[in-house]
């Protein structure tokens, strides 16, 4: 153990007298090393970010929505084929409770002197329920706002301070797409949920949706709550709307369908996998710095043999046997990547804190992340980058002739 501080100790002595060399030797290794930590976190933020929105809806909201498939948006062809009659037969069906109608819409909406566009979200009143949200200040909207189409509004968290700053907004009129409306609530706080921020949103009735902003008489989605098992759920509300829509799908395929029913769990592995393949891809590609970085380590320890050949023949002829020398640079090449190993994990966890930053700009909810297990691979992989590519040059240094090394000048 004493010969092996002892070799550190020379090693150091010899990686600060070429300080700029060592430095550019590290460098490959502190990117690749700082890239692998930041994009695992990237992606465990992402993760956390997913799992804090299905935490949010609940374990038991479905959504059932137009277009065939397992995921993505609706062609052009499939967006009006989940109908407001769709709604009202699920609602009686028993399948789900809390049925909520969703149509969504993009409109201005202005008082005195604020405006700005917002989203609009035409629902019922048991919206609230299926997404586990709660009214702060006032009311949400009844079923009487519904059947009568009454022209009143909830205004999410951020919206309601926008238009009102820190006045009471109950009862005050805004202009939706030219249209009064009443203020009779304000959402509690929601936060971001799959990446959409429910705090500027505004609820009104669908039926008077329907009316003043977005005359149509489909929907972009149904909500609600199982209430047995979610994927007998799930099966039972397929079958229904297929016969609804008079879909033959015998095989069961879902791009023949003109709907999907979906949970919130269904959502989130599917983001997940997402996050998983981008995360892999993007630790793949940093992979590639350390193994440029590698072959530079391996590079410069040859330099260094070839420039130490000199002293490589006294250390020889005092008596230093072949494992003596091969230990001592390959002790050289480890220490060197032990130390790029953490400056690497310093960089990549202050890239990690930085971007965070940056993110939560656009998704508050954004969590930096970085675990134990990342840090520590790191470690391990800069140290065996150091053993494997140290090997080569060492042994090159271990069997060099010390007669020959003393007559180079």
């Amino acid at each position: 153990m004493k010969r092996i501080f002892k070799f550190i100790g020379v090693a150091l002595q010899s990686l600060f007298s070429n300080k700029s060399r060592t430095l550019l030797t590290m460098l490959g290794i502190i990117i690749g090393i700082g890239s692998v930590i930041m994009m695992v976190s990237v992606g465990k933020g992402a993760e956390a970010l997913i799992l804090a929105s299905v935490r949010s809806f609940g374990d038991r909201s479905i959504f059932i929505q137009p277009g065939g498939g397992e995921a993505g948006p609706p062609s052009v062809t499939a967006i009006d084929k989940v109908k407001y009659k769709d709604y009202l037969a699920i609602k009686n069906l028993g399948l789900i409770e809390d049925v909520a109608p969703l149509l969504i819409y993009q409109s201005a909406v202005s008082f005195g002197s604020s405006s700005f566009s917002s989203r609009i979200v035409g629902t019922n009143e048991n919206y609230a329920k299926a997404i586990n949200a709660e009214v702060g200040v006032g009311r949400f909207i009844s079923e009487d706002d519904v059947n009568n189409a009454n022209k009143v509004a909830v205004l999410g968290l951020t919206n309601a301070s926008d238009l009102f700053g820190d006045r009471n907004p109950l009862g005050e009129k805004i202009k939706i797409n030219g249209y009064n409306y009443e203020v009779i609530g304000v959402m509690g706080l929601q936060g971001t949920r799959f990446f959409q921020d429910f705090d500027k949103r505004i609820m009104i009735p669908v039926t008077a949706m329907k009316s003043t902003v977005f005359g149509v008489d489909y929907l972009m989605a149904i909500t609600g709550n199982a209430v047995g098992n979610i994927d007998e759920t799930i099966n039972d509300l397929t079958y229904f709307i297929r016969k609804r829509h008079a879909i033959y799908n015998p095989t069961d395929d879902p791009n023949q369908d003109d709907f999907r029913v979906v949970s919130q769990v269904d959502a989130a592995k599917t983001f997940q996998q997402v996050a998983d393949v981008l995360t892999v891809s993007l630790v793949a590609i940093a992979a590639i710095s350390l193994l440029v970085g590698g072959i530079g380590i391996m590079n410069i320890m040859l330099v260094a043999v070839s420039e130490r050949t000199r002293e490589i023949g006294l250390r020889k002829a005092v008596g230093a046997t072949n494992s003596d020398i091969s230990l001592q640079f390959l002790i050289e090449a480890v220490v060197l990547t032990f130390a790029a190993g953490v400056l690497g994990v310093i960089s990549g966890i202050g890239l990690s804190w930085l971007i965070a930053i940056v993110l939560q700009n656009f998704q508050r909810d954004w969590q930096f992340v970085v675990t134990l297990d990342s840090v520590l691979v790191a470690f391990v992989v800069s140290v065996l980058i150091g053993l494997v590519f140290g090997i080569y040059p060492a042994r090159s240094a271990a069997r060099l002739d010390p007669i020959e090394c003393l007559r180079t000048e």
